[in-house]
């Protein structure tokens, strides 16, 4: 394994590990201090906005100076992969369920494999399809699809579902190209910037339609609460898990193919499912116990490693057919 990609897998290690340590606060913010998951959903993106705004304004200012085609293509994937993909993401546990919810959003590595082929003629290699479908499946274990009680899934519910998954594939193909000549922190700040507008326009019309997921206000700030403990909470997991998460992943992208990456990715929810039992006393089932071990596997196949070349090497044609898909965005 060169070195590289060891450094891109071991960041991508990392960011799953992080990301998986978000779920125990969010699910406090929603089962203890009632905050609705609309609102948690902007008000993590937009402190991530602020805070990296004024960090590279301080810090590296020449980093915030993008031209206006770089600003389109972060606008519309901020827009698109974040602030839409997160308030998809709650469309889909309120017609999924939780579990099912999660199983469709680890489509994304498809959904990432297929779109490398079309955008940019990345060979897709047997090794890469056997690890997609064991981490699928190994995923749909671990969250007990196969108990009939939780496999319930609308027509509705499967395209919102698979819309997650598209929604953060388009995340992934577009940083796996722009952090080549962008750096992460320049287009993680101006994607959590619209993705947290679009999240705030969507919860004025979801208030506006009376479609809000919990009633008790319109206001997004006192949907939060007037004590300093939920806000404080929230700014943990925006300034740490959720930033900390998407910071070493886009970093990791230069380092490791999109494709490769996603797949890696998927140990976070083996991850968070240990962190529940460990902190809430969770149990696990011997077929959640197969799904980790499966999930594990798919990560770790050696020839699905050593069949790809680190992403920091293309060539000449393939920069081109890069650069020419960005600017089509």
């Amino acid at each position: 394994m060169q070195d590289k990609t060891r450094t891109g897998y071991v960041l991508t290690v990392i960011a799953a590990i992080i990301w998986a340590s978000t779920s125990p606060g969010i699910k406090y913010l929603l089962e203890t201090h009632h905050v609705p998951a609309l609102a948690i959903a902007f008000w993590r993106d937009a402190i991530i906005a602020l805070a990296c705004l004024i960090a590279l304004a301080v810090l590296r200012p020449g980093l915030l100076r993008v031209s206006w085609r770089e600003l389109r293509g972060l606008a519309l994937i901020g827009a698109i992969s974040i602030g839409v993909y997160h308030a998809l993401w709650v469309l889909s546990i309120l017609l999924n369920g939780a579990s099912i919810a999660v199983v469709m959003i680890y489509t994304f590595p498809t959904f990432v494999t297929v779109g490398a082929w079309l955008l940019f003629g990345e060979r897709i290699r047997w090794p890469q399809v056997l690890a997609l479908a064991i981490a699928l499946f190994g995923c749909a274990l671990l969250v007990r699809a196969y108990d009939p009680a939780v496999l319930r899934v609308s027509w509705l519910g499967t395209l919102v579902g698979l819309a997650t998954g598209m929604a953060h594939a388009g995340y992934v193909l577009y940083s796996q190209r722009s952090v080549q000549n962008t750096s992460p922190w320049t287009s993680l700040t101006y994607t959590m910037l619209f993705g947290a507008l679009v999240l705030l326009l969507l919860w004025f019309a979801s208030t506006a339609l009376g479609i809000t997921d919990a009633g008790q206000t319109t206001n997004i700030v006192q949907a939060v609460g007037s004590t300093a403990a939920p806000w404080l909470i929230l700014a943990f997991l925006a300034l740490g898990p959720t930033l900390g998460g998407y910071a070493l992943f886009t970093m990791a992208l230069r380092y490791l193919p999109g494709r490769i990456a996603s797949i890696v990715v998927m140990l976070e929810a083996p991850v968070s499912v240990l962190l529940a039992v460990a902190l809430l006393g969770e149990r696990l089932e011997w077929p959640q116990i197969l799904g980790i071990g499966l999930i594990l596997s798919a990560t770790v196949l050696p020839r699905l490693l050593a069949a790809d070349e680190p992403i920091t090497a293309p060539d000449q044609a393939e920069q081109a057919e890069g650069r020419a898909a960005l600017a089509d965005v």
